[in-house]
């Protein structure tokens, strides 16, 4: 009989939480991530570290959104990719930006990974090129490239005769340049340097940096319509990627292993040397990782207009946003 009871009182007590279970209010599904592509400058590699960071730790998860690289090269033109809807985000130079943008098209920039220009002139001690004044009369094959910009901008602030300076077109075979045929190479500190430092240790540097010349490089931009349409993805999209860049440059050892399994024909060596390479350009020791700051981008318009290179004028702070950044450094 004492058994009888107890089964007629567990039956009663699973008939409430049935009861109790049905007129529970449902839990609604979770919410699909929401898909987010980012184009890249260039192809794979320890250079955007952070993006792959924050992929492989999760940070892009956690902000609810499901994340590709389109990477880049040759002839893709990355303000069309963002603008036609290709991909949502897009990582270029910020005078692309400004320049773009006085052509009136809508994009925006929302922080800078390269907060200096990794840009730089090589000499081999054998030229006599110690300083900018010592390229007069000689010649850079420096015709085609971005680094144009800040050569032209580096002379014209020393009071130097750019025309005096014999400049061709760039080529990716570096042979004439150390059999003395070209005096003087642009690289880049966080990729073609690399190679040349290892092979010339002895190289002579010409930063434009140090005669005043300061230009934003790799800029996290999108479009006007996706920061009215969408304020909440860019800023996830914003915080998650700037806290892949914080790790990265914190542990730059694992920073490399994880782009290695996004670089294609490399090795653990040349994108340690890349990741090592580019630390100084995104932790400048200044502000916060992303940070911008208006008067940089009042004197990268106020070169590129003394160029001639702005199609029409150009309030300036229509080609950046400080608002995410904001928000997330608080």
């Amino acid at each position: 009989m004492f058994h009888i009871k107890i089964l007629r009182f567990v039956a009663v007590i699973v008939l409430i939480l049935l009861i109790f279970s049905a007129c529970a209010p449902k839990a609604s599904p979770t919410q699909a991530a929401t898909p987010v592509t980012v184009q890249l400058k260039w192809i794979n590699q320890a250079q955007f570290s952070g993006f792959y960071i924050a992929a492989d730790k999760g940070y892009y998860q956690a902000e609810n959104i499901n994340i590709k690289f389109s990477p880049g090269g040759t002839g893709i033109d990355i303000v069309k990719q963002v603008t036609s809807g290709q991909t949502q985000f897009g990582v270029t130079d910020a005078d692309v930006i400004i320049i773009s943008r006085s052509q009136g098209t809508p994009v925006k920039a929302l922080a800078t990974i390269f907060r200096r220009d990794p840009f730089v002139i090589v000499t081999l001690p054998e030229s006599v090129i110690k300083r900018p004044q010592d390229l007069i009369g000689k010649t850079i094959n420096i015709g085609g490239t971005d680094g144009l910009v800040q050569f032209k901008a580096m002379m014209s602030e020393l009071g130097l005769d750019v025309n005096k300076v014999y400049i061709v077109p760039y080529s990716y075979d570096l042979q004439p340049f150390y059999s003395g045929k070209i005096d003087a190479t642009p690289a880049i500190a966080a990729g073609s340097l690399i190679g040349i430092l290892n092979q010339r240790p002895d190289a002579t540097l010409i930063w434009a940096e140090d005669y005043g010349i300061h230009f934003y490089a790799d800029t996290l931009f999108t479009t006007d319509q996706m920061i009215a349409g969408n304020p909440d993805l860019v800023l996830r999209f914003l915080r998650a990627t700037l806290k892949g860049e914080q790790y990265a440059v914190e542990n730059p050892g694992e920073a490399a292993q994880v782009s290695l399994h996004y670089a294609q024909n490399s090795t653990l060596a040349v994108q340690s040397q890349m990741m090592v390479a580019s630390i100084p350009f995104i932790n400048t020791g200044e502000d916060h990782i992303g940070w911008m700051k208006p008067e940089t981008w009042t004197g990268m318009q106020k070169t590129l207009s003394d160029q001639g290179l702005l199609t029409a004028p150009l309030d300036v702070n229509q080609a950046y946003t400080l608002q995410f950044l904001q928000e997330i450094y608080k």
